[in-house]
């Protein structure tokens, strides 16, 4: 039988309870770019809160839990808008927010990713949006797709 640590089996609980969660994006949605990678997978890492504003650490939503995987090869890229992300290479990091809501992205990925080990390979597909909600306008990555690799 599998040894579980006691924060593995919170994790896969609140992934579990995050198929709730998934929003879709809002309707002022523009897709700047499109990148697909082939990635390593190296590890989930919590990040602390960096008491950057009044709001920390208590109300600022700021620290995050963040799965790091290490690009092997950018597949196919598109950018579609003047200010989208650039071509991602070989070596640099992609991390991806295991445990916050991330509009477009379907809760699907953080499953995904719940069950992956340090070394695993995957195929994985991020769009950069720039997105508005109400008055406000922010750029939003979501993982729109992610295949392990054997």
């Amino acid at each position: 039988m599998l040894k579980m640590t006691r924060m593995k089996m919170i994790l896969i609980a609140i992934l579990a309870g995050l198929s709730a969660c998934a929003s879709p994006l809002p309707d002022q949605a523009d897709l700047l770019a499109a990148n697909t990678v082939l990635a390593r997978y190296e590890g989930t890492q919590f990040h602390p809160c960096r008491h950057m504003t009044a709001l920390c650490p208590d109300r600022c939503d700021h620290a995050a839990t963040l799965a790091h995987f290490r690009v092997l090869h950018n597949e196919h890229y598109q950018k579609l808008g003047q200010y989208g992300d650039e071509k991602m290479g070989e070596g640099e990091t992609v991390m991806v927010d295991v445990l916050k809501d991330t509009p477009g992205q379907d809760a699907s990925v953080a499953a995904l990713i719940s069950r992956l080990k340090p070394g695993d390979t995957v195929l994985m597909t991020i769009h950069h949006y720039y997105v508005q909600v109400e008055h406000s306008f922010f750029p939003v990555r979501p993982v729109v797709k992610i295949e392990q690799r054997y």
